[in-house]
């Protein structure tokens, strides 16, 4: 046989133990719960039985994310490139 089916025949046999000692992990279902939630949260709707984060109570409704912010920041920042306008630097240059 080749020595890459060698390889692929190796790794097939750790497959198992190699997904046990990852489902073992806390981390592991920490991250998909976290994603589950997010998931259900945009589907679903906030569940208002949680208690709120810090600051979100205080959060304008109205403002778009630091998310979208950055994305709409990224776009203008790549048409000016596309255009050949360049981006005005303030005059201080930051520290090294």
């Amino acid at each position: 046989m080749a020595p890459h089916w060698w390889a692929l025949r190796v790794i097939q046999a750790f497959e198992d133990r190699i997904i046990a000692v990852i489902l073992r992990q806390p981390g592991f279902h920490r991250a998909v719960g976290r994603i589950h939630r997010t998931i259900h949260e945009r589907r679903h709707g906030r569940n208002p039985h949680e208690p709120l984060a810090p600051g979100e109570a205080t959060a304008d409704p109205a403002s778009t994310g630091r998310h979208h912010t950055f994305l709409r920041h990224f776009w203008q920042e790549l048409k000016n490139q596309f255009l050949g306008r360049p981006t005005d630097l303030p005059g201080n240059k930051p520290p090294r």
